[in-house]
């Protein structure tokens, strides 16, 4: 009997299938929010250049092909992934915006530092971290992360200028740079404010510019 010999397909090999199969615009797909999702998971909790593509692959049980499709590079989910969670950050920012007003965001912007879990799952903030895993300043990740962050800023600018303050833009900026302070020290030490200080210090620059 003859026997064929195995034939190895490398990534790029199979990122050229891919290519040349894609269609213009793509289709949801369950195997590609699987991807997302444990990759999520992942990138949060072990460090995104910690983990391979080849984890991914194997904790999302999918076939590599599968992989590549959707997410051609590594460098693709990264965003992805970046850009699944500002997503979702900045529609339940819009939300509190349109039911309370500017006052409801700078709240609800504290309360994301006052309220952290304290457990072991804790590893901070996703862009923080990616931050400090991506040195280079027009890497991808970097470029999704210094969005979101503008795009914080901004919001909490537009709602200071709402509340009369009279450095909307200076202030937005101080509280964002309190807000990262503090939940790298969460991340640390944990987030210990029984006395009140952060949520002081957080309202004294709002209220008494």
């Amino acid at each position: 009997m003859e026997h064929r010999k195995a034939i190895a397909v490398t990534d790029a090999e199979l990122r050229e299938e891919v290519e040349r199969s894609a269609t213009a615009v793509p289709r949801p797909s369950v195997a590609r929010a699987r991807i997302l999702a444990t990759a999520s998971r992942l990138f949060y909790g072990t460090g995104i250049r910690a983990v391979g593509v080849d984890r991914v692959i194997a904790e999302s049980n999918v076939a590599r092909m599968t992989f590549f499709r959707h997410f051609p590079t590594k460098d693709h989910l990264v965003v992805a992934f970046l850009e699944s969670r500002a997503t979702a950050d900045q529609h339940d920012l819009l939300r509190i915006r349109h039911e309370g007003g500017g006052r409801a965001v700078l709240a609800a912007i504290a309360s994301g530092v006052m309220t952290v879990p304290t457990g072991d799952g804790f590893r901070g903030c996703e862009f923080v971290n990616t931050a400090a895993e991506f040195c280079e300043p027009t890497h991808p990740a970097r470029l999704v992360v210094n969005l979101h962050r503008a795009w914080i800023r901004d919001r909490m600018a537009e709602a200071l200028t709402e509340l009369g303050h009279p450095t909307p833009q200076r202030t937005a900026e101080l509280l964002l740079m309190l807000r990262t302070g503090a939940i790298i020290a969460a991340s640390l030490e944990g987030f210990d404010d029984d006395d009140g200080a952060f949520e002081h210090a957080w309202w004294n620059l709002i209220d008494s510019p």
